[in-house]
């Protein structure tokens, strides 16, 4: 197991348990715009649907919440082993026709957030990313077409 890959992991699960706390933070604030009591109470039409707006808005954010939620139960599930074909949890550089390198790592919750680590810029996609599908099942050495990219080479996975 490298040290560099449970920084990695460490990393994206701090980046997603960051927009947990901060739906958090904004759900509290939306269901706070649906309070009516004996205190405040809607007066008018347009009132009662700004309550009901926000209800709607603090429906959304629990579901993305729950998303979220589940996305770091599969990180933890995911583990940081080393992999050594595209699959979740592996971590790759590709190598296009000009020589030019990228790197991406394959979480659960990717979404093509590009986190840095050690002056590396790496992207993380989710295991369904359609840029991702050719590559799934290869191992490095191995080529590809990437739609938008065209010919790659896998360089190395861990």
């Amino acid at each position: 197991m490298s040290k560099d890959k449970v920084e990695l992991v460490a990393l994206w699960r701090s980046v997603l348990e960051a927009r947990l706390q901060s739906l958090d933070a904004t759900q509290s604030a939306a269901r706070a715009g649906t309070r009516v009591d004996g205190a405040h109470r809607p007066e008018n039409r347009g009132e009662r649907a700004a309550v009901t707006s926000q209800g709607y808005l603090a429906h959304g954010l629990q579901q993305r919440m729950d998303e979220l939620a589940q996305q770091l139960r599969l990180v933890d599930d995911m583990g940081s082993g080393v992999r050594n074909e595209v699959v979740v949890g592996a971590w790759l550089a590709i190598e296009d026709e000009t020589g030019h390198q990228q790197q991406m790592v394959i979480f659960p919750g990717g979404d093509a957030t590009v986190l840095t680590m050690h002056d590396a810029s790496i992207q993380v996609l989710s295991p369904s990313s359609p840029l991702l599908q050719p590559l799934m099942g290869l191992e490095a050495g191995d080529a590809a077409v990437l739609r938008g990219i065209g010919d790659v080479e896998i360089r190395w996975i861990r």
